[in-house]
């Protein structure tokens, strides 16, 4: 009786420290010690305890001191909903050895449970420990094989919160000839597709001979055009479509997006041969209009939209997309026509955005400003926050560096730890040239989430831009590509820091696959110079000249066209 007592008594304490007015010091121990020894009698007694304590720490979202209770308590807890949630707490935080010593325990109550080896897979893989990860896909492959169900083996679901995705394709192309399954193969290839990773999923969906296979003749096709093999790709295509006896229109839906990429001159016939297998399925029209949207053929988009304007269809949805087009074209009087008949619906916050940005163009900032301020109701610091983001998107075409660090400075005043506010901020200073300053954002950006693959490489990416602490560029922005490797992007900075630390043969490799993926300006004018680096003149030439014809105005591949011309007259 005295135990129980004793025990209700250090709840009572808890539970009045829970409610009571503390000072940020005063906080609970994350490592608590159990109250009375461990015996049998006593143990239930520890378990509720350790069990209040967890309890009231995530109410006071204490999360990560929760999750280090929890996991140092963990003999004391044997529900497995306890476990689950711990788990998703922890790998919110990033807690992976507090994932491993939780499923462990999970494991020992229950050896055979499959959503633990799930987990442990998934957790061992973002350890890097292969040989753990690799005993627990044995065991739910045999466990596949027992009950023939694809559950088991499911890589992609299973792994799909992991944010290492180097070690997931380290892992796999060490281990995957060990399993001679489909099933497993394909679930890779959708994670290899998924990270934009098509380099290697074009290889192993080359070898299943995808032909006469609906669902891979698509997989191989998406792969070979992010990969710039564009006519290839409509090639597969083609050639599944006009093999079949029936129409199939969701693999024809794929070829003409491939047409609108390419201008090909069968893109209308096919829209209207789509169109015609049903004329009153609006919601195919309205896919129709937004992929033509997406790949900027205007007229087409514009076309299927008002077509379904005059039904009716999502009239908020149309009337954005039509302000778009608008704005795009530089009409802002009709562009504001229609962002003033939204009223609800998906796009009816950013319709404040775009009407802003339309003033901005048609008349100056201070109308546009009045406009945020007139439709933000001010309640709460997030609607301030709110507006000072929607003011700051103002300042981004054209880039005002200053306005935008007052903006993000005032955004950080209300929360320290907004990591958009944060973003902004460092790559203004960057333009500023006030480089310690941007490296302090960075740092934070960092140290609150060790795995933000943006916040890694723009850091990275932004020394090399001033030629300074190249080390610690390359140390930032490999960390980026471990956890993001097939991001053109972040390829085309580690080409970039290897081209100025003087390594032009590994600059090449990255440079090349950063091309192959996106032949953005910028990815072009390095890949050029890295090209000459390397001797391969005629190829960086061809590549230039190929640029210009797609992008004549672009500043930066004008001045390297001006630049090799002079080059070239100096020689002579």
């Amino acid at each position: 009786m005295y135990e129980n007592l004793k025990f209700i008594g250090t709840l009572s304490l808890l539970f009045l420290a829970s409610c009571g007015i503390q000072n940020d010091t005063e906080t609970l121990k994350s490592k608590i010690s159990a109250p009375y020894s461990d015996t049998n009698a006593n143990f239930k007694y520890n378990s509720m305890y350790n069990k209040l304590v967890i309890e009231l720490l995530l109410h006071k979202k204490r999360y990560d001191e929760a999750v280090t209770t929890f996991s140092t308590n963990i003999k004391y807890f044997r529900n497995e909903d306890d476990f689950l949630r711990m788990i998703n707490k922890a790998r919110d935080l990033r807690k992976f050895r507090d994932i491993t010593r939780i499923s462990k325990r999970w494991l020992d109550i229950n050896s055979s449970n499959i959503s633990a080896h799930k987990i442990a897979f998934s957790n061992y893989i973002e350890l890097a420990d292969f040989t753990s990860a690799d005993y627990h896909l044995n065991y739910l492959y045999d466990m596949y094989e027992k009950n023939n169900s694809k559950s088991y083996i499911d890589v992609e679901e299973i792994l799909s919160r992991n944010i290492i995705i180097n070690n997931i394709v380290d892992y796999f192309e060490k281990n995957l000839s060990k399993y001679d399954d489909k099933d497993i193969l394909i679930s890779y290839v959708n994670i290899l597709q998924k990270n934009n990773l098509d380099q290697l999923a074009v290889s192993y969906l080359r070898d299943m001979n995808p032909e006469k296979n609906r669902s891979l003749v698509r997989k191989y096709s998406n792969a070979l055009f992010k990969l710039n093999n564009t006519a290839k790709a409509i090639s597969v295509l083609e050639n599944y479509i006009n093999s079949q006896n029936i129409t199939d229109r969701e693999s024809s839906y794929d070829l003409l997006a491939l047409y609108l990429s390419s201008g090909n001159e069968k893109t209308k016939i096919l829209i209207d041969d789509l169109i015609a297998i049903d004329p009153s399925d609006d919601d195919f029209i309205f896919r129709v209009a937004l992929l033509c949207f997406d790949k900027e053929n205007y007229d087409l988009s514009e076309k299927y939209f008002n077509i379904l304007l005059s039904k009716s269809y999502a009239p908020d949805n149309i009337n954005f997309f039509l302000g778009q087009i608008d704005f795009k074209r530089k009409q802002y009087n009709e562009a504001l026509l229609h962002y003033d008949r939204i009223t609800q619906g998906t796009f009816v916050n950013t319709k404040l955005a775009n009407v802003a940005k339309a003033l901005l163009k048609q008349h100056d900032l201070s109308r546009a400003y009045r406009y945020l301020e007139r439709e933000v109701k001010i309640k709460t610091d997030n609607d301030v926050l709110s507006l000072l983001s929607l003011k700051m998107s103002l300042h981004q075409d054209p880039y005002d560096a200053d306005k935008v660090l007052d903006i993000a400075s005032e955004m950080l005043q209300i929360f320290p730890e907004n990591q958009r506010a944060l973003y902004s901020r460092a790559l203004a200073y960057e333009k500023k040239g006030e480089i310690s300053l941007m490296s302090m954002d960075f740092e934070k950006m960092i140290d609150f989430d060790p795995y933000d693959s943006i916040a890694l490489n723009a850091y990275g990416y932004s020394l090399s831009l001033h030629d300074t602490q190249l080390d610690y560029a390359e140390e930032l922005i490999r960390r980026a590509i471990n956890i993001d490797p097939g991001n053109p992007a972040i390829l085309d900075s580690l080409a970039w820091i290897l081209f100025l630390n003087g390594s032009y043969k590994d600059a090449y490799k990255y440079a090349s696959l950063a091309y192959s993926k996106d032949q953005d300006p910028e990815i072009v004018s390095h890949y050029y110079q890295i090209l000459l680096k390397n001797g391969l003149t005629e190829k960086a030439n061809d590549i230039l000249q190929k640029s210009l014809i797609t992008d004549p105005e672009n500043d930066d591949l004008l001045q390297l066209l001006d630049e090799r011309k002079s080059n070239e007259a100096s020689s002579l």
